[in-house]
């Protein structure tokens, strides 16, 4: 029965953690399979602090805990070794503090005059384990959930040195417990100052935990901020750019005009012909009524044209007017770049299409964005996530909502923006 009580609390304690993460397809069958592999493990703990071993075989013990604890998290989620660490800590300090958590109980609880019964005997045993799976759920719910960021733990090496050091310190704090209350000294003795000890550990090891994630939120709204204003300023060098390959254009399409008057023979002629549809193919300005829409949908055009991506447009840019030009641009752009980026990865002619829709419904501007999914292994994907952070923050400026979706092997943006307030 003990043995099935420690096992069953390291279980509850990987689960509060392991559910809010992203987990591998299989993850029922695997972790069908850790809560079988966890079982001689439990029975080494058991027998560790049963006092059976010496002082050092404790520590190796709890060091053959913890990186099963790691192991088994890495089989069971999508992270990375680091964090598959940093979460192993966090699962053994949880299932060592909720059983210290029931010996206060039962302390405080015999000081209260309840009668003095065996820490082995049957009834006690249920009530820690329900005790213990009580304290796993409010885990799972309240700091479980808190702490990783879109489904996972980004860990570094100061971060994990860190976090290893408060573990260490906590279980030794743990053993000179366990160590006081079986040589005969009073609870209220050794209790107090280990506990405290203990609870400064877990505290720090939080703390640390958010503050490495507001670190690296400053650094990637900072990123986010950097390439928000470079592609603000990006609009009026894309809108020279556009106005110059105009110009040229119509300046080739005279002077090819000029050179038929001529009337050259056949292969000049053909010549001409290819010229001819080079310069309508690169003059093919968009015209959707707003210039700002008209420039960055022409120069992705070109870009898609030499991808040889095809990209179908509908845009009525008029229900765009009260946008400021930088934040449209900025908004249309990265749309678009993580679309084109994902289209070029596709082998097959047919897959690379993105179908871009701007139009008007009920007072809102509608924009639709569809696209291939960005495959799984690609190098891309960083970028794609700050491609779409930046397309956010443009949306969320002017009070809209931008939702993402999967359709298949399709990956579909929508934004819907209210009317300005003026209107």
């Amino acid at each position: 029965m003990t043995l099935a009580v420690c096992a069953g609390g390291l279980l509850a304690a990987q689960l509060a953690y392991w559910l809010p993460l992203k987990r591998r397809p299989d993850f029922a069958r695997r972790a069908a399979l850790n809560a079988v592999a966890m079982l001689p493990f439990a029975q080494l703990m058991v027998w560790g602090n049963s006092g059976h071993g010496s002082t050092w075989l404790l520590l190796v013990i709890y060091g053959i805990t913890f990186a099963y604890a790691a192991v088994s998290t890495h089989l069971c989620t999508k992270m990375d070794w680091p964090a598959s660490a940093y979460c192993g800590i966090w699962i053994v300090l949880t299932s060592e503090s909720l059983y210290e958590l029931w010996r206060v109980v039962l302390w405080l609880a015999e000081a209260l005059g309840m009668q003095h019964t065996a820490l082995d005997s049957t009834p006690l045993l249920l009530g820690q384990l329900a005790f213990t799976v009580a304290g796993c759920v409010i885990v799972r719910y309240t700091m479980a959930r808190a702490m990783p960021e879109d489904g996972g733990y980004r860990i570094g090496p100061r971060q994990l040195g860190s976090a290893g050091l408060l573990g260490a310190i906590f279980v030794f704090q743990f053993f000179a417990l366990q160590t006081s209350l079986r040589i005969g000294l009073r609870p209220s003795a050794v209790v107090t100052p280990s506990l405290l000890t203990q609870l400064y550990c877990l505290t720090l090891l939080y703390l640390q935990t958010e503050l490495f994630k507001k670190s690296a939120m400053q650094k990637e709204m900072e990123t986010l901020n950097l390439l928000y204003d470079r592609q603000r300023k990006q609009y009026q060098i894309a809108r020279r750019n556009v106005q110059i390959i105009n110009r040229k254009c119509h300046e080739l399409k005279v002077q090819i005009a000029d050179l038929r008057r001529l009337q050259p023979d056949e292969a000049t002629v053909r010549s001409l012909d290819e010229a001819e549809q080079a310069a309508r193919m690169y003059d093919a300005n968009a015209a959707t009524g707003n210039e700002v829409l008209d420039v960055v949908l022409t120069e992705k055009s070109l870009l898609c044209e030499s991808q040889r991506i095809r990209l179908n447009c509908v845009a009525d840019g008029i229900c765009l007017a009260y946008v400021e030009p930088g934040d449209l641009y900025a908004l249309f752009s990265n749309l678009l770049d993580q679309a084109v980026d994902a289209a070029v990865q596709q082998q097959e002619t047919d897959h690379r299409m993105i179908d871009l829709l701007v139009c008007k419904r009920q007072g809102f501007a509608v924009i639709n964005v569809i696209g291939p999914v960005l495959p799984a292994q690609s190098e891309h994907g960083r970028r794609h996530n700050y491609e779409l952070k930046v397309a956010r923050r443009v949306v969320q400026k002017y009070n809209g909502t931008m939702s993402t979706e999967l359709r298949g092997a399709l990956f579909a943006v929508k934004i819907v923006l209210p009317p300005p307030k003026t209107e």
